[in-house]
């Protein structure tokens, strides 16, 4: 919806409130309807607003009165039903801003959290008691950064260039090092490649008060988890789940569709996005669809042309070409605020984004959330085969274990080579592992076989949802575009969370997928799909958004000559050109990734300066 920034000073000195300006400045992709300001010395609001509810200058932000003062980023779908809680008001607009700001007055941080339901974040300010929050939304579906520079002032934004343009703040070595290995970047849930300078976990809140920060968690994923509900829907028919599923989806499809601009929905011809595009047609008769045509042999456009011919709806299409990877490279990393190592896709993600915005749409639906909550993903389903897979490993590691000197030998865990992964953990701070004891508590009710299974979908929101998260927001937002998530409204999740997994993983004599030919992903929303998609959708294979990416790029050894990587490891020409030639093409061109995200953040080049550089040396064959 916006972009939300501003500073506060432990020490209450002044501030210069240009710093407000430019952080408005570099973030007006997120807003550009509209901006403002409250300025008071040591502290300082600033807001770059994305109009989707009450297009009127009487939704503009910062909200605020004598006493308080309220900058906001999302959408609370439920502020119709807030309304009823406040006493008369003489509401000026007809936006949720509004009324989350008055909830905030009469109810208090803690009561308007646990009722407020959609993606936010947002900085609270109560003047007479100078106390400042900021709150993140409950999986995190909305940026928010914050952080205490060397003078003690505490900056905070939904993007981190926009800290950057005002404030200093050291890189992160030790978390750059590890930078080109998953994507650390985007997939923490806390952690930034940068020192002293954070993402606000989901689902937590800072309070600053008489110089003081602290964090706290008002919400935790796990408490979705109810043993009477998965009894409830485990004694439930495939069918009675089905109907109830339709029931609890359709509403929220319906829910997220709220605004007073133009929307449209991004479809793959996917089953996922393919069932949101299905619903939201029913109750949107002017929906655009739009997706992008990977030209090649990665091209899904036939099943999104079979989607849109289905619901009789216009469809718009980006023709991606391989070699626009290279074209878009240093723009979109610009943005992606993240060596792009996990989710090169991104770059027709924003193409297509533009295309929305070029047909005057300013929020989109999209499919995220359901190969994690249903278990779409191929590795999630062949666990169940990994017994057998595993059977000659076992047999040996057996008949090696009655010799434990030859077992050690045999095994390079053993010995210092699993030390990799342990750092790596480690630069997450173990979130992953801490969250898994959790999560698994939560499902205590259950055997252990099951209480694994059905810790999957938690997981996959702790851990896979997070980096989607990030390139949506990232690659919507540099067009003014918000992406909204059906598959993440909370009682689509709720359910999810407490539905068996019988119900997400069936069986079938089809050969589905020869990754797990004899079981199906996501049950549940294929079932939901025969009722209003064409049987070749409905039953298509996850395919994850292929197309010519990192895999099939090559990186002339120039590139990375006295470059940001060659400095960071102390590495001589000469070293760096025996790593390229005696390496695989994909690691290097991982490294390549974080040396395009390194010259335009760490050694501040020009944009264009980075492209041409791109242009000169990287190529996708």
């Amino acid at each position: 919806m916006c972009g939300i920034s501003g500073f506060y000073n432990l020490n209450r000195q002044q501030v210069d409130h240009s710093v407000l300006h430019n952080m408005l400045r570099t973030q007006s992709h997120r807003g550009p309807d509209s901006s403002g300001i409250f300025y008071n010395n040591h502290i300082g609001l600033a807001h770059n607003r994305l109009s989707l509810l009450d297009l009127s200058d009487n939704g503009k932000q910062p909200f605020e009165n004598e006493d308080y003062v309220l900058i906001y980023n999302g959408e609370v779908y439920n502020f119709l039903d807030l309304k009823k809680d406040l006493p008369n008001i003489n509401y000026k607009s007809t936006s949720d801003t509004e009324v989350l700001f008055h909830y905030l007055i009469y109810h208090g941080i803690e009561k308007t959290l646990s009722k407020i339901q959609g993606m936010f974040a947002f900085a609270w300010y109560n003047k007479k008691q100078d106390k400042l929050y900021l709150v993140r939304d409950k999986i995190g579906i909305k940026p928010l950064f914050y952080g205490v520079d060397k003078n003690n002032c505490l900056w905070f934004s939904s993007e981190l260039k926009a800290i950057h343009k005002v404030a200093e703040f050291d890189p992160d070595s030790i978390q750059m090092l590890f930078s080109s290995i998953g994507g650390i970047a985007e997939k923490s849930r806390h952690k930034t490649l940068w020192k002293n300078l954070f993402t606000l976990s989901p689902g937590h809140f800072v309070k600053v008060e008489n110089s003081s920060i602290q964090k706290v968690q008002y919400f935790s994923i796990n408490s979705y988890v109810n043993e009477k509900e998965y009894n409830r829907l485990n004694n439930l028919s495939i069918k009675d789940v089905t109907s109830e599923f339709e029931t609890i989806f359709d509403k929220a499809v319906k829910q997220l569709l709220i605004s007073d601009a133009p929307m449209g929905a991004f479809i793959s011809g996917g089953i996922d996005s393919s069932l949101i595009a299905s619903h939201a047609s029913k109750h949107q008769s002017d929906l655009k669809l739009f997706t992008a045509n990977i030209l090649g042999k990665y091209s899904e456009f036939s099943d999104a042309q079979k989607v849109a011919k289905h619901l009789n709806r216009d469809l718009f299409h980006y023709d991606f070409e391989k070699s626009m990877g290279i074209r878009d490279l240093a723009h979109v990393t610009w943005h992606y605020e993240s060596p792009i190592t996990v989710h090169f896709n991104a770059l027709p993600f924003s193409n297509v984004s533009q295309l929305a915005r070029e047909h005057k749409v300013k929020a989109v639906l999209t499919g995220e959330g359901a190969d994690e909550l249903f278990l779409g993903y191929p590795r999630l389903l062949t666990r169940r085969y990994n017994k057998i897979i595993r059977t000659p490993y076992s047999m040996l590691d057996k008949i090696y274990s009655v010799i434990p000197t030859l077992k050690r030998y045999m095994n390079s865990s053993e010995g210092s080579t699993g030390l990799t992964q342990l750092f790596q953990l480690a630069t997450q701070g173990f979130s992953r592992q801490l969250l898994r004891e959790e999560g698994l508590e939560a499902y205590g009710f259950l055997k252990n076989k099951d209480q694994v299974e059905q810790y999957l979908s938690i997981q996959m929101i702790n851990e896979g949802i997070v980096s989607l998260l990030w390139r949506n927001d990232r690659m919507g937002m540099m067009h003014s575009i918000e992406s909204r998530f059906p598959f993440l409204d909370e009682s689509v999740m709720a359910f999810a969370l407490n539905l068996p997994t019988k119900f997400k993983i069936g069986r079938t004599k089809r050969f589905h997928n020869y990754k797990h030919p004899f079981l199906t992903d996501k049950h549940i929303v294929r079932k939901l799909g025969e009722k209003s998609l064409p049987e070749s959708l409905y039953r298509k294979k996850k395919n994850g958004f292929p197309l010519y990416g990192t895999r099939d790029m090559r990186v002339e050894n120039k590139f990375l000559h006295n470059g940001v990587f060659s400095n960071l490891f102390q590495l001589t020409n000469y070293q760096i050109d025996y790593m390229i030639n005696n390496s695989k093409p994909y690691h290097i061109a991982l490294i390549a990734m974080f040396e395009v995200w390194g010259k335009l953040f760490l050694e501040k080049r020009e944009i264009s300066e980075v492209d041409e550089l791109n242009q000169k040396y990287l190529k996708i064959i």
